[in-house]
């Protein structure tokens, strides 16, 4: 299951995951979305249409899964939106609680829906597809300052981080791997002033690492194909 899937890296993920032969999830917004993906990839597409920032998308997750597998490999939580501020005389508190709710509150959200389905999985992975900007420590020595990055997808995306942290302590016992990733400096719309990747490089980088991975990077906050990142 893959959301934020109607374009960008999600959609690339989608993309290289059913050109692997399984079966995939992807959750997006709309049914005009769901009925392109459908189109596309004709069959072992199964969209689910709901929104990550609302807590009613927990039901549709189970639902839509019940009616085709009890059983789920691999959860991609990729669904993210973009701040604005980056001075503090202009940052709205209702920005930085948008970015918390889908970055963080988000992925709290499509974990609970999935939980049961990973547990009947031989090999279980959750991955949140953070950000290198998300890290406390790269962000205290001021190597992004130049960047002007909003506080709101900073904030998000450390608290995504110390979620990732929490869920791998308790579910790495239960067999269920979790990691952080940065998906590399990726030109897309919203794309930092230093990218230099373009989406399907660095699906396809993504893809392969969890292909490669194994139970041993569970807890790691990775860049996948390059390195890892201390938190």
């Amino acid at each position: 299951m893959i959301t934020g899937a109607s374009r960008g890296l999600g959609y690339q993920l989608v993309k290289l995951f059913h050109e692997g032969g399984n079966l995939v999830f992807p959750l997006v917004r709309t049914q005009l979305f769901a009925d392109l993906l459908t189109s596309e990839f004709k069959n072992r597409i199964v969209p689910i249409i709901a929104d990550v920032g609302l807590d009613e998308c927990e039901t549709v997750i189970r639902t839509t899964l019940d009616h085709s597998t009890d059983c789920l490999d691999i959860l991609i939580n990729n669904a993210g939106i973009s701040g604005r501020e980056f001075e503090m005389d202009k940052v709205t508190t209702k920005e930085v609680n948008d970015l918390f709710n889908v970055h963080c509150l988000g992925a709290i959200r499509t974990v609970r829906a999935t939980l049961q389905f990973l547990y009947n999985s031989n090999h279980p992975r959750i991955v949140n597809v953070s950000s290198r900007l998300g890290s406390l420590s790269m962000m205290s020595s001021g190597e992004f300052q130049h960047l002007k990055t909003s506080y709101s997808y900073r904030i998000a995306k450390a608290a995504q981080n110390m979620f990732t942290i929490c869920l791998e302590k308790e579910l790495n016992e239960k067999g269920i791997s979790v990691n952080s990733i940065h998906p590399g400096k990726l030109k897309t719309q919203s794309a930092s002033t230093d990218a230099d990747m373009d989406v399907a490089t660095g699906a396809k980088h993504i893809f392969q690492w969890l292909v490669d991975m194994d139970r041993e990077y569970s807890g790691k906050y990775i860049q996948p194909g390059y390195r890892e990142f201390n938190w």
